[in-house]
């Protein structure tokens, strides 16, 4: 576990990923979540959007050494408002006994549907995610190409208040509008930009990647740009059929120097429906 030092932090909300930060991730990290398909990213996310909900209605104590966010953003081009809260209480029974949306949405946690500008220059049908007249569409659409609307999710940087949390879910929908040399050179520019901006305003991004979507030069350059990678992935058993999903920290600005030896591991991954995602049964890196 690293040393506390002065480093302000922000609790992920996943305790047993929590312990070994010290309590959290520096305020104003971005952080790549790189997660091979059905490894747990999106669990990650929803069982710290969770967390979070249940600290705030006073169910799990204060996260310690850390300071809890202002609010959390969970941005999507992927899901409607009425689809995630549906999603977040088939997965967590603790949000049919509240009032999530009365209590804690658009309170202290905001889903942000960006299917409007994602889809807005795409042949997918205007009726299938968005509820805009055509006439109200075409006046809404953007003069230039903004990349699916990646360029408007960078402006949560300025609209954001100080000390909030911004979940990305995820950066796979947006790489197509980044296949020629220029525009990928673009998106490095903006993830860069993004880093200094979100430690300025003291905001922390959490963004999702599919792993194996990018060749592995362009996932190198694209890492580089964050503060953190960490991953998640399947390891297969050498011995059985049985697959189990794995977390480890590729890479961690300012955290990775200060964790013990114990800590630089490969870690078990484990989710549940009450607990959602957990890391455990540390196996040691040599």
């Amino acid at each position: 576990m690293p040393d506390d030092h002065t480093m302000m932090r922000v609790p992920t909300y996943i305790t047993s990923v929590d312990k070994i930060l010290g309590g959290g991730v520096p305020i104003g990290s971005t952080i790549l979540l790189i997660t091979e398909p059905g490894a747990g990213g999106p669990e990650f996310l929803f069982t710290s959007l969770v967390n979070y909900c249940r600290e705030v209605k006073g169910d799990l104590p204060l996260t310690k050494n850390s300071n809890r966010p202002d609010a959390i953003y969970y941005i999507t081009p992927k899901t409607s408002r009425i689809q995630f809260v549906n999603m977040m209480k088939q997965q967590f029974s603790f949000l049919n006994n509240i009032d999530f949306e009365g209590e804690l949405l658009d309170k202290c946690v905001f889903h942000m549907d960006v299917g409007d500008v994602y889809f807005a220059r795409s042949i997918v049908p205007l009726s299938w995610y968005s509820q805009k007249t055509l006439s109200e569409h075409l006046m809404d659409l953007p003069p230039y190409d903004d990349y699916g609307g990646l360029a408007y999710l960078a402006g949560m940087v300025e609209t954001a208040p100080e000390n909030s949390m911004v979940y990305i879910d995820s950066l796979t929908p947006y790489l197509p509008y980044f296949s020629d040399q220029d525009k990928w050179r673009n998106l490095i520019f903006l993830i860069y930009g993004l880093s200094r901006a979100a430690k300025k305003r003291n905001i922390t991004f959490i963004i999702l990647l599919t792993a194996g979507i990018l060749p592995a030069s362009k996932e190198i350059s694209l890492g580089n740009s964050f503060d953190a990678i960490i991953r998640l992935v399947w390891q297969k058993s050498q011995e059985s059929m049985s697959r189990q999903r794995q977390m480890y920290i590729e890479k961690f600005a300012s955290v990775l120097p200060l964790l013990s030896s114990r800590d630089i591991a490969t870690y078990n991954v484990s989710i549940a429906p009450e607990t959602g995602f957990e890391i455990s049964n540390l196996r040691r890196v040599a």
